[in-house]
């Protein structure tokens, strides 16, 4: 089993929300449900950059932002971590990603952190998951790091573990706009 964390590909353009819910007291993507309350919104790729538009978009710091296609592909793995919000760009359908479920599953006491005289312990730099926790997660987040990096499990020991594993699909299918970097492995 190994451990990502899920990174934008810069090589590929950025998504912008509308400034009113980019601003607006909703746009925090920290495992709560936000159906409902986050208010209908637009959004444009960044036009200063001439890079293609990716296939799953960087959408802020904290989430991305799947294309209609990409996301029908990949609901069935989505929606068992979070929510899927509809928006547009320009006249094309896109969702936000909405991670909802987290984990307490970062084992503090073996984790490296950043040393800061007299602070917590924040930005871990050698990650060391429990493994039990993650059994049944494919993409999580977790509070150590206030809910800020997409994780993702890649779990191959059986076939359902395949198909139903975010980074298999994405490898396969060849969709654009994010990296896997690998921060655990047991």
């Amino acid at each position: 089993m190994k451990v990502y964390i899920i990174k934008p590909d810069t090589s590929f353009r950025l998504l912008n929300p509308d400034e009113d819910v980019y601003y607006s007291e909703y746009w925090e993507f920290k495992c709560e449900e936000l159906a409902g309350k986050l208010p209908k919104f637009k959004a444009e790729f960044d036009t200063k950059s001439d890079n293609p538009i990716p296939d799953i978009a960087c959408f802020g710091m904290t989430t991305f932002a799947f294309r209609k296609d990409v996301a029908i592909e990949l609901v069935g793995i989505l929606e068992e971590s979070g929510e899927l919000l509809p928006f547009y760009v320009g006249d094309d359908l896109w969702y936000c990603f909405n991670v909802t479920k987290s984990i307490d599953a970062l084992d503090e006491d073996k984790t490296t952190f950043k040393d800061f005289e007299g602070a917590n312990k924040m930005f871990p730099t050698n990650y060391v998951f429990k493994d039990k926790l993650l059994l049944e997660s494919t993409l999580f987040k977790i509070p150590t790091d206030n809910f800020t990096d997409i994780f993702c499990v890649d779990r191959r020991d059986t076939d359902e573990q395949v198909m139903e594993n975010f980074f298999c699909a994405v490898s396969y299918h060849g969709f654009t706009g994010i990296k896997f970097e690998e921060v655990y492995s047991n």
